[in-house]
């Protein structure tokens, strides 16, 4: 089961996908060998098979156009590792890919997956502080900012109707 938005498909990865992961796994792009690419796809499926209602230990996904489904432009995904309950989103965009709204995309798209497929109700981001690409894309995609890192960098959230002390705050 892939995911749809208005112009990308969010993917579960497959064998299927080797080559593509080869290319374009892990984000610094140095090509890796047919069983490394192997490994990080077993590893995936993996993860999505722990990943439980209330319970995201870690859901990465393929993000590609709808009309070239296996051409992968980059990651995205929420990552439990800190929280399971409240996840952190990730989103790793190849550089020709970048500002043309496909994080905000990937941003909407996933607070959807944790919400509806996963019933949580509260989705943790955050990005350098240089980066204000990726803080409007978390803003325009349904998070607000909460805070900031020591260093500055900005904290964001999604916090759904059913949280805590925070009834109706999106």
């Amino acid at each position: 089961m892939d995911y749809r938005t208005e112009s990308l498909t969010l993917h579960f990865v497959t064998e299927d996908d080797l080559a593509e992961v080869a290319q374009t796994w892990p984000a610094d792009h140095h090509p890796l060998s047919d069983a490394e690419a192997r490994e990080a796809i077993v590893s995936m499926r993996r993860n999505y098979k722990r990943n439980t209602k209330g319970c995201i230990y870690h859901l990465c996904l393929a993000v590609c156009r709808q009309e070239r489904p296996g051409t992968i432009m980059g990651w995205c995904g929420l990552d439990g590792s800190r929280n399971h309950a409240e996840p952190e989103i990730f989103i790793l965009l190849d550089e020709p890919y970048r500002n043309q709204g496909f994080g905000t995309q990937c941003v909407r798209e996933l607070i959807r997956i944790a919400v509806e497929d996963y019933s949580l109700t509260s989705v943790h981001g955050g990005c350098a502080k240089e980066n204000i690409a990726s803080a409007r894309c978390m803003e325009k995609g349904g998070m607000t900012q909460y805070g900031t890192e020591e260093n500055g960098d900005p904290l964001f959230r999604y916090r759904g109707r059913n949280s805590i002390g925070h009834e109706g705050d999106s």
